[in-house]
């Protein structure tokens, strides 16, 4: 394994364990047998290498070009689709989501906003309505779907007692029922 992989291996276990403010560079180059000028060589900074440490271990990094094969212009369709690649994007990376919440930093999070999900959202709902598809605001309604989805997700990961007795999937799909209902034509 070359020195930038154990680096990053270190990395995401120190991140997991303590969160982004937890962690030194120092500490990441004790662990992985190196002298901390490597790891600033390598990375530059810290948040870069925590950046790399996200790419390389988030899985499903392909989302928006997947999101994109599999809209199909039905807008009841592909609005589900957007909210349930989303909550299984969050799913698949709870590790990442979870070093992300820790972080304890002046810059901000960049795991869900380096994908553009909402973006690609908009733009969709925006082109809907052109079309006559879809009324309303569509990046109040972008924000909404995916927050909730995202509230929903870090219930699950934190308290989920609170989520006992409910079934996520269906909750997200009432959701999107009830924005498809009031809001398209």
């Amino acid at each position: 394994m070359s020195k930038e992989n154990i680096i990053l291996k270190v990395a995401l276990e120190l991140f997991s364990k303590y969160g982004y403010g937890g962690v030194s560079t120092k500490q990441i180059a004790k662990e992985s047998g190196v002298n901390e000028v490597t790891i600033f060589r390598k990375f530059e900074t810290k948040n870069n290498l925590f950046q790399q440490v996200i790419s390389k271990y988030a899985k499903e990094g392909n989302i928006i070009e997947k999101l994109k094969n599999d809209l199909t212009g039905t807008i009841e369709k592909d609005l589900m689709t957007f909210g349930m690649y989303f909550y299984h994007f969050l799913q698949n990376n709870e590790l990442m989501y979870k070093i992300q919440v820790k972080q304890v930093d002046e810059k901000p999070m960049k795991f869900t906003n380096s994908l553009k999900y909402k973006q690609i959202f908009v733009e969709y709902l925006e082109e809907a309505k052109i079309q006559g598809k879809f009324k309303g605001d569509s990046e109040k309604i972008a924000v909404l779907t995916l927050s909730t989805i995202m509230g929903l997700f870090t219930f699950k990961i934190f308290t989920n007692e609170i989520l006992k007795n409910i079934d996520i999937i269906t909750l997200i799909e009432d959701e999107i029922n009830r924005i498809l209902k009031d809001y398209i034509e």
